[in-house]
C-alpha cells in the first residue's frame, strides 16, 4: 500500500528569505503516519511551490516509496524464571526487544560481577583489552574477606598475603571463575572499603538511569544485590560496549600466574556468536546468565544482549538463553530503507522542461524486528531553477523503532532554466 503523507510548509521562512521547506512525513508499509498536520487528502503526490517566483525556485513533488511490513515476531522466555532480550549498541545503549516472565526487582546473583567490574573500570580504566592495568597487592583485609566467604560454602580462588595481581587478571578471576572473594577484594582496592565502593556503585547506577538496580556487596552473595531484567540488558550493553571488559568476559580460558588455568564457567561461549558475559547462581536468585552475542543479519552485524533469571538449574539457564537468542534472531530482517539514485521526490521549473528526481545519495539499510514500525520523513531544500546535476536537495529521515537513518538527497540531473 502507498505511504500515508503530510506535507508542512513553512510559511514565514517565505516571506523572510524566499525560501520554504517541504516536509513529508510517512508510515511506510501500512504504519498509520499519526503525524500532525494535514494531508493533501487526495492521495495525490504532495507538492510545495517555495515561491511565488516560479521562474526562480522549483516546485518539489514527494513520492515516498512502500517498504513491506514484517509480522510480529514470537519470543521464547523461561518455563521457569524470567527472560528479556534486545539489541546493543556502540554506545551502551539498548533497544529492548521483549521482556518475559517477573519484570521487577529480582535477586542477580553473580551478574552482580559484571555491575563490580564497570564501576571498578570506571574508576580505574583500562586503555585496551590487552592493558594489564595496575598491579594490586593482596594482604590480611583480602585474607579475611576469604575466610568469611568460605565460612558461607560460597566459592573461592587461593590468594595469598603479599601476593600481587594484575587488575586485568584480577577481573578475570572474578569473572570467569566466579571467586566471590576477588570480586569483594577489587572493589576494596579500587575505593577503599565496602561502603566506598557501594557509594560509587550508587552513583554509577544512577549517571546511566539504573533505577531498578540496588547493589549490597560486589559479589551478589547478598540478595540486596538486585536487578530487573531491563536494566540487565543496558548492563550488558555496558559491558559489550567496554574493549577490555568484553575481552575479559569473552575469555575462554586463561593461564593465570598463581592459579594456573582458569576457565570460563559460560559454555555457551563462541557458540552462535556468544562472546560473553556472566554466569550466576545462588540458592534465593536461582540460576542466572547475562549473554551478549553478534550475529549476522542480511549483511548487518547486529550485537544481541539477553537474561535469564532464576531459571531451575545449570542446564536450563544455557538451554532458556540458546532459545531466546534463537527465536531473537529469527524475528531479525534486514530492510533497505534507500538505494543510491533511488527517487524520493522530484523539482519542477514551471516550464515545459521534465521533473529531475531527487534521489538518494547513498545506501541505507536497517535491521527490523519483527512487526516494528518505520517511518520516514523527507524534508526537501530550497534549489533554484538551473541548478546543476548533484545539487543537495533535501533529506529523508528514517525512524526504525529507537533507531534513527538519515539519507542526503541530491538532484539526479540538471534542472532547466527558468
Amino acid at each position: 500500500m502507498k505511504s500515508a503523507r503530510t506535507v508542512r510548509v513553512r510559511p514565514a521562512a517565505i516571506g523572510l528569505a524566499g525560501l520554504a521547506v517541504l516536509v513529508v512525513v510517512g508510515g511506510i508499509a501500512g504504519y498509520a503516519a499519526g503525524v500532525g498536520g494535514s494531508g493533501n487528502g487526495s492521495g495525490a503526490p504532495a507538492t510545495a511551490v517555495a515561491s511565488t517566483d516560479a521562474t526562480a525556485i522549483a516546485t518539489a513533488t514527494a513520492a515516498m516509496p512502500d517498504i513491506a511490513g514484517g509480522t510480529a515476531a514470537a519470543l521464547e522466555f523461561p518455563v521457569v524464571g524470567s527472560g528479556a532480550v534486545g539489541i546493543a549498541h556502540d554506545d551502551g545503549t539498548v533497544e529492548v526487544l521483549g521482556q518475559g516472565g517477573e519484570t521487577g526487582t529480582v535477586p542477580i546473583a553473580s551478574i552482580t560481577k559484571v555491575i563490580t567490574s564497570l564501576v571498578v573500570l570506571d574508576a580505574h580504566p583500562l586503555a585496551d583489552a590487552a592493558d594489564p592495568g595496575p598491579t594490586i597487592t593482596l594482604g590480611q583485609a583480602d585474607l579475611d574477606i576469604t575466610a568469611e566467604v568460605e565460612a558461607e560454602d560460597q566459592f573461592t580462588e587461593p590468594m595469598y598475603a603479599g601476593q600481587q595481581v594484575t587488575l586485568r587478571d584480577a577481573l578475570a578471576i572474578t569473572l570467569l571463575t566466579s571467586a566471590n572473594n576477588y570480586a569483594e577484594s577489587v572493589a576494596l582496592w579500587a575505593f577503599g572499603s565496602q561502603e566506598a565502593y557501594l557509594e560509587a556503585a550508587r552513583s554509577w547506577l544512577s549517571e546511566h538511569g539504573l533505577d531498578a538496580t540496588t547493589l549490597a556487596d560486589a559479589s551478589g552473595l547478598d540478595p540486596g544485590s538486585a536487578s530487573s531484567s531491563a536494566d540487565l540488558l543496558r548492563v550488558a550493553a555496558l559491558a559489550h560496549a567496554d574493549p577490555a571488559l568484553l575481552s575479559i568476559a569473552g575469555t575462554a580460558s586463561l593461564d593465570q600466574a598463581d592459579l594456573g588455568t582458569i576457565a570460563n564457567q559460560n559454555i555457551l561461549l563462541g557458540e552462535n556468536g556468544v562472546d560473553g558475559l556472566k554466569t550466576g547462581s545462588t540458592s534465593y536468585a536461582g540460576f542466572t546468565l547475562l549473554t551478549s552475542a553478534v550475529v549476522t543479519v542480511g549483511a548487518t552485524p547486529v550485537t544481541l544482549v539477553s537474561v535469564v533469571l532464576g531459571t531451575r538449574s545449570l542446564e536450563a539457564r544455557f538451554a532458556d538463553t540458546r532459545a531466546l537468542l534463537a527465536s531473537a534472531q529469527a524475528g531479525l530482517r534486514e530492510v533497505p530503507l534507500a538505494t543510491a539514485g533511488q527517487a524520493f521526490g522530484s523539482f519542477s521549473t514551471g516550464s515545459d522542461a521534465a521533473a529531475v528526481a531527487a534521489v538518494a545519495g547513498s545506501d541505507v539499510r536497517a535491521v527490523v524486528f519483527g512487526d516494528t514500525p518505520v517511518r520516514a520523513e523527507a524534508e526537501f531544500a530550497e534549489v533554484r531553477a538551473g541548478a546543476p546535476a548533484g545539487t543537495e536537495a533535501g533529506v529523508v529521515r528514517f525512524t526504525v523503532g529507537s533507531a534513527r537513518y538519515e539519507v542526503p538527497l541530491v538532484l539526479e540531473s540538471a534542472l532547466a532554466a527558468s
